[in-house]
C-alpha cells in the first residue's frame, strides 16, 4: 500500500478575491494571426511574453515555427476613450533571431494609474504554439497562464492567477501571487528550479520518485509526499495517523528526495504543498 508522507502545519486559509464591477458601454473584439519562424531544438529558440490583462497559453509541437493567435478585447467607458485605448495600447510582436517577444504597451507602463483612470481596459489573451524545446518566459498581471508539452526551461510569472503546467521536461520557476501552482513533469527538473505562490497550493507531479533536495515552506497549510523523504542530514521520524506518516515543522523544512540532487525550492503562506510521484495532473492537489 501506497504510504503518504504529511508535514502538517497550521491551517488558516486567507482568500483574495477579485472582481470587475465596471459598467462598461463600449466593447470591441478582434482576432490577431501571427507567425514566425525559428529554430528547433531544446533551448534553441526563445519566447518572450509581457503583458498586463489576459491569459497566456502555450502548446510545444513539431516543426520549427511559433503561432500566435490574440484575442483582443476592448472596453471602455465611452466612444473617446474606445479610441483611445486604440491609439495608446498596442501589442508588440518581434523577432530576432530565434526570439519572438510580445509585448505590450501603454500609458500605464510608465504611470501606475489603472482603469478607472483612463476609463478602458485592453484584454489580449494568447493562444500560442511553439517548438516543444523552446524556452520560455512568460508574464501576465491579471490571469492565468497555462504551458502543455514543452522541454525548454521556464520563466512563468503572473500576479493574480493560477500556473498550470504538463508535460514538462525543463527546469526553471513559476509564480504568482493569488492562484495554485500545478506543474506535471515528462521529466524531472535536471537543474535548480522554484515554485512560489502566496495564496494557494502547490503541486508537482514528478515522472518518477525524484532524486532532489527540496527546500519546504508554508506557514498556513500542509506538505504531502508519496515518497520518502530524508531531513538533510537525518532521517525525518513522525507519527503514524491511521496510513499515513505526519511529521511536523516550525514552517520550513529542507529534506533529500532518493539520491539528491538538484534544489527545488517550493514556498506558499496560504496553502499546501503536494508531491506526487506520477505525472497525473487530473489528481487533486
Amino acid at each position: 500500500m501506497k504510504r503518504l508522507i504529511a508535514l502538517a502545519l497550521l491551517i488558516s486559509p486567507i482568500l483574495a478575491a477579485h472582481s470587475d464591477e465596471r459598467d462598461w458601454r463600449e466593447e470591441e473584439r478582434e482576432t490577431i494571426h501571427r507567425t514566425f519562424h525559428v529554430a528547433a531544438g531544446e533551448n534553441v529558440s526563445k519566447l518572450l511574453v509581457d503583458q498586463i490583462h489576459g491569459f497566456i497559453h502555450v502548446t510545444g509541437g513539431s516543426g520549427a515555427e511559433i503561432q500566435v493567435t490574440v484575442e483582443k478585447y476592448i472596453r471602455a467607458e465611452s466612444k473617446a476613450a474606445l479610441a483611445d485605448s486604440k491609439r495608446d495600447v498596442k501589442l508588440d510582436m518581434t523577432q530576432q533571431g530565434n526570439s519572438v517577444k510580445l509585448y505590450e504597451d501603454g500609458p500605464f507602463r510608465s504611470h501606475d494609474r489603472g482603469d478607472r483612470y483612463y476609463g478602458y481596459r485592453v484584454v489580449f489573451d494568447c493562444e500560442i504554439q511553439v517548438p516543444a524545446g523552446a524556452s520560455l518566459d512568460l508574464h501576465t498581471l491579471n490571469s492565468s497562464i497555462e504551458v502543455k508539452n514543452s522541454a525548454g526551461d521556464f520563466k512563468v510569472h503572473t500576479l493574480n492567477g493560477k500556473v498550470e503546467m504538463e508535460e514538462i521536461g525543463g527546469s526553471g520557476s513559476a509564480e504568482t501571487l493569488n492562484g495554485s501552482v500545478k506543474v506535471a513533469f515528462s521529466r524531472n527538473p535536471a537543474r535548480e528550479s522554484s515554485f512560489r505562490t502566496l495564496n494557494g497550493s502547490i503541486g508537482l507531479y514528478f515522472h518518477s520518485n525524484p532524486d532532489a533536495d527540496l527546500d519546504l515552506q508554508t506557514l498556513h497549510g500542509s506538505v504531502y509526499a508519496d515518497f520518502d523523504v530524508t531531513t538533510l542530514p537525518t532521517t525525518v521520524k513522525g507519527e503514524i495517523s491511521g496510513n499515513r506518516f505526519v511529521y511536523r515543522t516550525g514552517g520550513n523544512m529542507k529534506v533529500r528526495a532518493g539520491k539528491g540532487g538538484p534544489e527545488l525550492s517550493l514556498r506558499t503562506l496560504n496553502g499546501s504543498i503536494r508531491l506526487h510521484s506520477a505525472p497525473s495532473p487530473s489528481r487533486d492537489h
